[in-house]
């Protein structure tokens, strides 16, 4: 068991163990392999069937929701409508909107703004100075496809 700090205290056979009261969530292929506990809730989430398909390396840089970034659209939505998020939100103008991608070293995200062009991707930050602290940088990228 992995003891960590919070509610969550640990992971067995593929599921994460809660505090006492708080919910199970279990990542398992075969609902079977679910183990009965005391705790109030236990809840099987299946993963989506698919595979990462590599798209080569790409340009990263970083933007937040200030004029000096995004000029007359400052503070405001994504191109789908949404407003930006740190750890979720990325630009790019060569993937649909929608798209979830990793992107090695950084994470997953997913495409819901514009603004950059080709193999170029545009990370949101919460602060400028965290932009100017990240800089440029290039990363093997891959999209998510379902079977």
């Amino acid at each position: 068991m992995h003891k960590l700090v919070g509610q969550l205290v640990g992971f067995i056979a593929g599921c994460m163990i809660a505090v006492a009261g708080m919910p199970i969530v279990c990542l398992a292929d075969d609902p079977a392999q679910v183990v009965e506990t005391d705790a109030p809730q236990v809840e099987t989430v299946r993963q989506p069937e698919g595979h990462w398909v590599p798209l080569g390396e790409y340009k990263l840089t970083f933007y937040c929701n200030c004029r000096r970034c995004c000029g007359k659209w400052a503070g405001g939505p994504c191109a789908n409508g949404k407003m930006p998020a740190e750890g979720r939100t990325v630009a790019c103008g060569s993937l649909p909107l929608g798209t979830r991608i990793l992107i090695a070293g950084q994470g997953e995200y997913i495409v819901e703004d514009r603004g950059v062009k080709g193999k170029h991707i545009d990370i949101f930050m919460a602060s400028h100075s965290a932009c100017l602290r990240n800089g440029v940088k290039y990363a093997g990228v891959f999209r998510w496809v379902q079977d």
